[in-house]
């Protein structure tokens, strides 16, 4: 599998694995912090959605590599 077909899929799967674990993440935001928000509020959003990518990314990181390493 070529470089450039690795970084797609990767790009790819990121981005769904995102999406599907955003969905969770929002409810519970929205369930879990109030409606008037501070900055500790602000800043528990930006870190929950941050995990959430950084997971994203590492899970189709192996993914690709599991693909890539089974197709040589």
């Amino acid at each position: 599998m070529s470089e450039q077909t690795q970084r797609r899929l990767l790009s790819g799967l990121a981005i769904a694995l995102s999406l599907v674990l955003t969905r969770p993440i929002n409810r519970f935001i929205d369930e879990m912090i109030p409606e008037r928000r501070g900055i500790g509020d602000d800043i528990t959003e930006a870190a929950l959605q941050g995990l959430v990518r950084a997971a994203s990314i590492f899970a189709a990181s192996v993914v690709v590599r599991k693909l890539a390493g089974s197709r040589r």
